[in-house]
C-alpha cells in the first residue's frame, strides 16, 4: 500500500474527544447504540478503507512529519472533558438563544463568527460552540476555522465517524435553512497540505449502488467466477502488485456475502445472494505479480454444480473511493482476558460469525460503547498473542480472532468499561484502519523503534514482523522504550528474549521516574539519545524511524529525528 501522511491537525479534536465518559457498570450488550447489532448483511452496511481518523489520546495514530500533526494544547483548570459534560448537566443554556430551536440562515450563521459568539453548521444542524472553546483538546484557534460556516466538509476530512451529535446537543441552537454559498475552504487548503489518501481497510457506511467513477487514469478491477464438485471461487482481477490477503474482508449473513477488496485508495466491492449454501472456511489467494485475488468458498453440499454463483445484489461491482464513507461496527465476543503487568490486559476478541477479517501489522480498531445517551469511542493498535513466540493462534491467519493491549485508567475514558470485561460479554468493533505499507518494511535499512508506554503496541507487530522474514546479515532493529517505571515496561522478558536469541534484535529501556537500583538511561527522549541509537543516516540511507507515544513524545521523537538528518522517508509516526 502507498504510504499515508495522516494530518492530524484536527479542526473539531474536542468532538473526537466526546467519546471518553467512563462507565465502570454498564455492561449492555452490543446494540446498546445506533448500527451496533451484528453485521447486516442484507441491511444498509457494507465496508471499505478510511485511514484518517483514529480517536483521540489514542497510541494507535498514523502519521507522517510532525508539522502535519496535532498541536494539543493544555487547558485550563477545570476545562476537562469530564468537566464538560457536568456543565452541559448543569441546566445552564448553552445555546445562546434561550433553548428555543430556530432556524437559522447562511446569513445569521454568518455573523456568529467570534470567540464570544460562535455557532457552526454540521449536516444541517447549527450548534454554539463558545461555551465549548476552552475545552477544545486542540485550542480555539482550531475550532474557530468552523465559527460561522458550514464545518461539515471540515469535519469529514478530520473524523468523519465522532458522534458530535452527543457532544454538543445541549449547545443546539436550529437548523440550517440552506447550504451557505460561502465556505473558507477544505482543511487541507486551509493547512496548505496536499489531503491524505487512505490506504488500508476500514469501516465505513455503504456507498451509493455502483458509487461514483473512478478518478482519471483507473480501471475498475473485473470480477470472474468458477467451480469444482467442492469449492466456488471468486476471482478480482486488481493489477495491483502490493495486492495482499489482508486487503480483502468477508462477511456473511446466510447466503447474502458480502467481500470488500481494498485496492490502493478505492474499495472493490463483491455483494452476491449466493446459489447455495457455503461453509464457514474461506481461503483468501493473492498473486502479488499480477493482483489476482481469489476467494475460495467450500460448498455446503459437494458433488453438485451450481446453475450460477448467485444473484448479484445492489452493492456488487462497485468500485468506490475509501475515503468517503463512515464507520460500521460488529458486535464482537470477548473470548480472553489476561493480565500483562499491573495495569494492562491482553484481550483475544473473536469476531461474529461469517467474518474474516485478517489484520495487517501495525493497524489499529475503533471500540464503541454507549454512556449515559453518549457514545464513546477509542483507537487500540491490535497485538499479537505474544513476541517472538513460535507458536501462535491459528484463528488469527484465519481472520476470526484479534488481540488487543489496554492499558487501564482508573478514571479514564473507557477502560473502566473494558476492566470489566469477561469472556462471553460483547464488545462493539470497528473495521479496521491504517497506513502503514508492509512493503515499508521490506527495505535494506536499520528499523529503529521508538515507544513510550502503550505506544509499545504498533511495534509488536513490527517485531514480529521482523522475526518472521529473511533479513540480510548487516540490518539491525532496535527498540528503545521509555517508561515511567521498571513495572510498567510491557513484555519485558519477550523483548530480553528475543534480544539474547538474535544479534540483529536490540532493546534499550528508559525510565522517567526509576528505582535505586536502576543503571539504564533515565529521563525522557533527547537528543543525545536519539544520537547515540539512531545510526547516522548516509546519503542514501533507507533506515525507517518508527515512533509511538503521546503526542508531544511522538513530535519530538521526529522532530529530533530530521535534525539528525532523516527525511520524510525515512520516517513513520504512530500519532496519538
Amino acid at each position: 500500500m502507498r504510504r499515508v501522511c495522516d494530518v492530524t491537525v484536527e479542526l473539531f479534536q474536542g468532538l473526537l474527544s466526546s467519546s471518553n465518559l467512563d462507565n465502570k457498570n454498564n455492561k449492555s450488550p452490543c446494540g446498546s447504540s445506533n448500527n451496533s447489532n451484528d453485521f447486516k448483511m442484507a441491511g444498509k452496511h457494507t465496508l471499505g478503507v478510511s485511514n484518517q481518523f483514529p480517536a483521540l489520546n489514542s497510541q494507535q495514530r498514523l502519521g507522517g512529519s510532525p508539522s502535519k500533526s496535532r498541536n494539543k494544547v493544555a487547558l485550563k483548570p477545570g476545562r476537562s472533558l469530564m468537566d464538560w459534560i457536568r456543565l452541559g448537566n448543569s441546566g445552564k443554556d448553552l445555546t445562546g438563544v434561550g433553548r428555543k430551536v430556530i432556524e437559522v440562515t447562511p446569513e445569521e450563521l454568518a455573523k456568529h463568527s467570534t470567540a464570544d459568539d460562535a455557532w457552526i453548521a454540521l449536516r444541517g444542524k447549527v450548534y454554539n460552540i463558545s461555551p465549548y472553546l476552552e475545552y477544545h483538546p486542540g485550542g480555539e484557534e482550531e475550532l474557530m476555522k468552523g465559527a460561522g460556516i458550514d464545518g461539515t466538509q471540515l469535519f469529514d476530512e478530520v473524523h468523519k465517524w465522532v458522534n458530535y451529535e452527543s457532544m454538543l446537543e445541549k449547545c443546539f441552537v436550529g437548523k440550517l435553512k440552506t447550504t451557505p454559498v460561502q465556505k473558507r475552504g477544505s482543511l487541507s487548503s486551509i493547512l496548505r497540505l496536499k489531503p491524505s489518501a487512505p490506504n488500508g481497510p476500514a469501516v465505513v457506511q455503504p456507498p451509493p449502488p455502483m458509487g461514483p467513477p473512478p478518478p482519471p487514469g483507473s480501471s475498475p478491477p473485473r470480477f470472474d467466477w468458477y467451480q469444482n464438485d467442492t469449492t466456488v471461487t471468486l476471482v478480482v482481477y486488481t493489477k495491483w502488485k502490493e495486492m495482499r490477503k489482508e486487503n480483502i474482508i468477508i462477511d456473511r449473513n446466510g447466503r447474502e456475502l458480502t467481500a470488500c477488496v481494498y485496492i490502493e485508495d478505492h474499495t472493490f466491492t463483491i455483494h452476491i445472494d449466493l446459489e447455495d449454501d457455503i461453509t464457514e472456511d474461506y481461503e483468501v489467494k493473492v498473486q502479488n505479480q499480477t493482483g489476482k485475488t481469489e476467494l475460495v468458498l467450500h460448498k455446503q453440499t459437494t458433488g453438485q454444480q451450481w446453475r450460477g454463483v448467485g444473484k448479484f445484489l445492489d452493492r456488487h461491482d462497485a468500485f468506490t473511493p475509501t475515503n468517503d464513507k463512515g464507520p460500521v461496527y460488529r458486535c464482537c465476543r470477548v473470548e480472553s482476558v489476561v493480565s500483562v503487568n499491573h495495569d494492562t490486559k491482553l484481550l483475544c476478541v473473536s469476531f461474529p460469525h461469517g467474518t474474516c477479517m485478517c489484520v495487517p501489522v501495525g493497524y489499529h480498531v475503533h471500540i464503541r460503547h454507549k454512556v449515559e445517551d453518549v457514545e464513546v469511542v477509542r483507537s487500540y493498535t491490535l497485538v499479537q498473542p505474544s513476541l517472538g513466540s513460535k507458536t501462535t493462534d491459528q484463528r488469527l491467519s484465519q481472520g476470526k480472532v484479534f488481540y488487543l493491549m489496554i492499558k487501564i485508567y482508573k478514571n479514564g475514558a473507557l477502560t473502566p468499561w473494558i476492566d470489566s470485561l469477561t469472556p462471553g460479554d460483547s464488545m462493539e468493533v470497528s473495521q479496521y484502519e491504517g497506513n502503514l505499507s508492509e512493503s515499508r518494511l521490506a527495505g535494506q535499512g536499520d528499523l529503529v523503534m521508538y515507544a513510550a508506554g502503550t505506544g509499545f503496541t504498533p511495534m509488536v507487530g513490527l517485531i514480529n514482523h521482523c522475526l518472521s522474514q529473511t533479513k540480510p546479515a548487516s540490518r539491525k532493529v532496535k527498540l528503545m522504550f521509555f517508561n515511567k517505571t521498571e513495572d510498567d515496561i510491557l513484555w519485558r522478558e519477550h523483548l530480553d528474549s528475543i534480544s539474547s536469541q538474535h544479534e540483529w534484535f536490540s532493546v534499550q529501556y528508559v525510565l522517567s521516574e526509576p528505582g535505586n537500583s536502576w543503571t539504564g538511561p533515565q529521563g525522557r527522549i533527547r537528543l543525545d539519545l536519539m544520537e547515540m541509537f539512531s545510526p547516522h543516516p548516509g546519503g542514501k540511507s533507507d533506515t525507517l524511524i518508527c515512533a509511538c507515544g503521546p503526542t508531544p513524545f511522538t513530535k519530538t521523537v521526529i522532530q529530533l529525528a530530521k535534525d539528525i538528518g532523516y527525511g520524510d522517508d525515512n520516517l513513520h509516526a504512530f500519532l496519538g
